[in-house]
């Protein structure tokens, strides 16, 4: 396969996941089939998407994702397990402490998250800053906090500047933990992103999930889909590529 043929195969599958109607149930099922998308897609898509994802936001049912750097993606929240799993707290009422007692989180981003684990309605950063102690910290400072907390999935933006803790909003996602591998979520996560984007090499979904998943942690994700033959293997500019067994060769 050539890269412009692969250019046009994705065009061509992105069309037919693009939804003929503007509501916010479409604009769910888009981004449940698309997997991580950024907000000048849904903008293009429609005028209205901004303000539809912000309700969306609201009612639990997209999530924004901080975990790329410099990119917020947004995914439905049936996907939100798979990512938590790579990424969350196995304890996430305790795990914050000992973070913060090793550096790995700042204090003022373990009493933000605190507090907003003990108050389950959501709350402003401004709100935040108050209950901080307007003496202690500032609107800027809470808001690098509530960045800080949602790298790791701590915490969620539920529209607008409002923010909860994900273990209050959605206490089923870390119990997941219990119940999903690591290597069944990055196998996941894997096949979600080839069913969008056709055939892609290795190394090209490495990089996609670096802020997620280790290199070796894709490898051995990408074996147990072959051994289950859900992968087939391509040739990409003359490269190794992967694409799911399941679509037809592009």
């Amino acid at each position: 396969m050539t890269g412009e043929e692969l250019r046009q195969a994705r065009a061509a599958r992105w069309a037919e996941l693009r939804p003929a109607e503007v509501s916010a149930d479409a604009l769910h099922a888009w981004v449940r089939n698309l997997g991580f998308v950024t907000l000048p897609t849904l903008a293009e898509w429609s005028e209205a998407a901004p303000e539809m994802l912000e309700r969306e936001l609201g009612e639990l049912r997209l999530i924004e994702l901080y975990l790329w750097p410099g990119v917020h993606r947004y995914a439905a929240a049936e996907l939100l397990e798979f990512v938590y799993v790579c990424v969350g707290d196995r304890n996430p009422r305790r795990d914050f402490k000992k973070q913060a007692g090793q550096g790995r989180l700042s204090w003022l981003a373990a009493e933000v998250y605190e507090y907003l684990l003990q108050h389950p309605r959501s709350r402003t950063s401004l709100e935040l800053r108050d209950a901080m102690g307007a003496a202690r910290t500032s609107v800027l400072g809470i808001e690098r906090a509530l960045a800080e907390l949602a790298a790791t999935l701590k915490v969620l933006r539920v529209g607008g500047n409002r923010w909860r803790a994900l273990a209050q909003a959605l206490p089923e996602v870390p119990a997941a933990i219990d119940r999903i591998s690591q290597l069944e979520a990055a196998a996941a996560l894997v096949s979600q992103y080839l069913d969008v984007m056709v055939c892609d090499t290795e190394e090209s979904i490495a990089a996609f999930f670096s802020p997620l998943l280790s290199r070796s942690r894709v490898r051995d994700a990408v074996n147990g889909l072959e051994v289950r033959r859900e992968l087939r293997l391509e040739s990409l500019e003359g490269r190794p590529a992967l694409r799911l067994a399941a679509r037809p060769t592009p």
